[in-house]
């Protein structure tokens, strides 16, 4: 009897546990400039009506691919070269994150995403500045000898010596 009321406080604790899921996402580059904003404000309120809580997100933007992708749309197989590259950051449970990538599966306007479970901290890297920065002592340029011109004909006196 114990055993069971445990087990069930288990499944009960792991459905109110949430966890940071991150959506990188390409978007057809059909869609008009002038209707992205639309396509994104549905594209995130699939988002909420499934539970999700917003933590950051960044704004699409139209990128030439590296390599031509494929994407089945209308039963129609299409290519892309360009695309909406952009990203949500988002918390939900485990069970609302597996009806959300359902979800993304069948979404026509995707050429492809990658959902994966992250932290809620900002990872994103600095760029480095390589410019004169203040309060850096640079290394001092070490002179190079000077270079002896070539001698072609002890080059190939010295070639012939090693090939016989």
């Amino acid at each position: 009897m114990a055993k069971k009321n445990i087990e069930e406080n288990v499944e009960e604790e792991k459905d109110f546990r949430t966890n940071v899921y991150e959506v990188s996402y390409l978007m057809v580059p059909t869609v008009a400039e002038e209707n992205l904003g639309e396509e994104v404000t549905l594209f995130k309120d699939m988002f909420i009506e499934n539970g999700a809580v917003f933590i950051s997100d960044e704004y699409p933007k139209l990128l030439e691919l590296a390599y031509v992708m494929s994407r089945s749309i209308n039963n129609k197989k299409q290519k892309f070269s360009y695309g909406y590259f952009g990203w949500v950051k988002f918390e939900c449970s485990a069970d609302q994150a597996k009806l959300i990538k359902s979800i993304l599966d069948k979404n026509e306007k995707l050429v492809r995403f990658l959902m994966v479970k992250t932290v809620r901290e900002n990872t994103m890297s600095v760029k480095r500045s390589y410019g004169k920065q203040e309060g850096v002592k640079r290394r001092p340029v070490q002179k190079t000898e000077e270079v002896t011109p070539i001698n072609v004909e002890i080059i190939d006196k010295e070639i012939d010596a090693l090939v016989v």
